[in-house]
This record gives C-alpha cells, structure tokens and sequence, in this order.
C-alpha cells in the first residue's frame, strides 16, 4: 500500500496489543479484526487524507473518478476548490432542497458544491459547460484501508496502537461460539473505541 506520509506498517506489528488479552485466538483471524478496526477508525475520523492537486474540468461533465494509492480506498471530499474557489460538501437531499425547481443534476453553470454518490467518484454543482484549460479542481480527500489491504500508513500504528487495539479485542471478544467470547468484555472495548474515536471527530 502506498501512502502519503512515509511508511507502512503491516497488520501483524498490532497483534502484541490484541494477543495478549485474547490469547487463543489465531493470527489471521486477530489481523482481519485489526484491518476492520483501522477501516473502521479511518472512516470514522477521516484522519488519514491526501491532496489531488490537479483534475482537468471538461465541458459537460460532472463526475470525476478519483484514484487513491494501492490497498486504500476513497472515503469524502473534504477540501475542494473550483480554480480558486472553495466548494461547499452537500449531501445529495440537501442539493434536491437547494434546486427544488429543477433537478440538480441538470444543473449547468459555474460549480459552487460538491458531493458524492457513487465511490470513487467527486460530482460538482452546478456542471461547467464552458471550460479552459486553465479550469481544473483540486481536492484533499480522506482514505481508509480496503477490505485485502495488507498494512496501514504508520502514522495510525504510532499514534492510534491502542485505539485500533481496543477495536480490534471488541470484534474478537464479540464473535460467537468462540473460545474467547465473552459478551461483557466486547462491548467493554467497544466503548472505548467509540469514545476516542468521537474525541477525534470533535478535534476535526
């Protein structure tokens, strides 16, 4: 997996933070909790991002596909700019409220929001019918990992370790007809998780 801060980390470097209080359980079934748990936190929180500094605009178009590095996956536009103006994230049903007389998706002029339906792909509102080359956008997006990824950027292990850890012993003590399960300590993690996980959104 590519990223965009340094390194990566493989899954297997969190399992002395998830072995150690779930003890009997089998690597590979201990490393796919941890991918989930890493999902799971990098959709939540949006912390993992990187830039897209250049999409060409063309006449009549409104989506544009957005590629992200190998074993990662495209989560939400979080900063785009139309040349040099902001656009402002809308949902589809607030775009249908903002253009109640016309659908916004037949909207043509100078875009203004930016939304998306279908990953991984940007839609910009209005849609330009009259473009340069010089008309381009440029996005920060948010990533997470991808269900085969194998390793995660290294800023979530060295910051997060014991967040994705709690995540991760959540999924495990939950699983059912397991050795290990045990209902009181899954949801015990699982709150853990979700509480650091909603001071990060708060930080945002």
């Amino acid at each position: 997996m590519s990223q965009p801060y340094g390194y990566t980390v493989p899954y297997e470097q969190f399992l002395p933070e998830v072995m150690q209080f779930v003890p009997d359980v089998a690597d590979i079934i201990a490393v796919n909790s941890i991918r989930n748990s890493c999902i799971e936190f990098c959709e939540r929180t949006r912390y993992l991002q990187m830039d897209i500094p250049y999409i060409q605009l063309v006449n009549g178009k409104a989506s544009y596909p957005i590629s992200t590095p190998d074993g990662t996956k495209f989560v939400l536009p979080e900063v785009t700019y139309y040349n040099d103006v902001l656009l402002i994230p809308k949902s589809s049903d607030e775009l249908a409220s903002i253009y109640r007389m016309a659908d916004w998706r037949k909207t043509q002029g100078n875009p203004a929001y930016i939304t998306r339906l279908i990953m991984p792909e940007i839609i910009v509102v209005p849609y330009p019918v009259t473009v340069t080359s010089s008309d381009y956008l440029r996005c920060r997006i948010s990533i997470a990992p991808t269900r085969d990824s194998t390793e995660i950027d290294s800023e979530i292990y060295e910051q997060f370790l014991e967040i994705i850890s709690f995540g991760a012993r959540a999924r495990l003590y939950g699983t059912p007809k397991q050795a290990y399960y045990d209902r009181a300590a899954a949801d015990q993690y699982y709150k853990l998780y979700k509480y650091f996980n909603s001071i990060l959104d708060m930080k945002k």
